[in-house]
């Protein structure tokens, strides 16, 4: 099922690699609407990218984000996407659990949706889908155990302080966070080899999948602007976190970030 609450925003025409390429000559970052009509656009072919560009490793990654479920928990994916971590976890909390996940994109949201329904069974948790920006938590109509995302933060950084906010009222006390995402490299040498992959063959992949509205630089650039994993975790501790936990995968590429409200 899926639930319309976000504000209608004027989709982008332009090519968003074009568009994208136009912002950074103009030293803007860029700002919801860019980040929705980019994520709209990709989402047909969104899986199969993330696939080949992390060689298969972005689903052991999801799998360890979501270890710490239980069965019958509510659990809140925070920016869904297709549903890679709600069908996850759906199937971790089983079927006296609940799974909510939320996104600003309807294109990612529908086909979470359509995914969610070629696998619900009498074991797997009820799910629903709700369009809705970050900003704009806590729902009012549930605190869940647990608030999850995977690759999510650093497209909505300049945020972070109200997202966090809202991501703390939406848990019960006690409740965990579990926010995986991609980190610049704190090492010279592995910032370097990254760059040049996110560069040539993650280039290649989005131009391969699609075409010009793939801007090449934008994940590199997205993991530059988002807070290093040190100063994430302060800000986690200034909003009120505790048990706080960092674990880095990759080489610092990837971090998940655990806490406790």
């Amino acid at each position: 099922m899926l639930h319309d609450t976000v504000t209608k925003i004027k989709p982008i025409t332009p090519s968003l690699s074009s568009t994208y390429e136009e912002l950074k000559r103009q030293n803007t970052t860029p700002n919801t609407q860019f980040i929705m009509a980019m994520f709209d656009r990709l989402a047909c072919r969104y899986d199969l990218f993330n696939h080949l560009t992390s060689m298969g490793m972005a689903a052991i990654w999801r799998k360890k984000t979501l270890q710490a479920l239980a069965p019958g928990m509510s659990v809140l994916d925070l920016g869904c996407g297709t549903g890679d971590l709600t069908l996850g976890a759906v199937r971790r909390v089983g079927a006296t659990g609940s799974v909510t996940g939320i996104d600003f994109s309807r294109n990612m949201l529908e086909m979470a949706a359509r995914r969610y329904e070629k696998i619900k069974n009498i074991n797997t948790a009820p799910a629903h889908f709700v369009a809705m920006r970050a900003e704009e938590l806590p729902l009012k109509s549930e605190a869940f155990d647990a608030v999850v995302s995977g690759f999510v933060l650093r497209n909505i950084y300049e945020n972070i302080d109200v997202i966090l906010k809202g991501v703390r009222g939406s848990l019960i006390d006690g409740g965990m966070i579990r926010f995986l995402d991609i980190t610049e490299p704190s090492s010279g040498i592995i910032r370097n080899l990254w760059s040049f992959y996110m560069q040539s063959a993650t280039a290649f992949y989005g131009r391969i999948l699609f075409g010009k509205d793939y801007p090449v630089s934008y994940l590199v650039d997205s993991a530059k602007r988002f807070l290093k994993p040190g100063a994430f975790t302060e800000k986690l501790s200034e909003h009120g976190f505790k048990e706080i936990e960092k674990r880095s995968f990759l080489f610092g590429i990837i971090t998940l970030y655990s806490a406790r409200k």
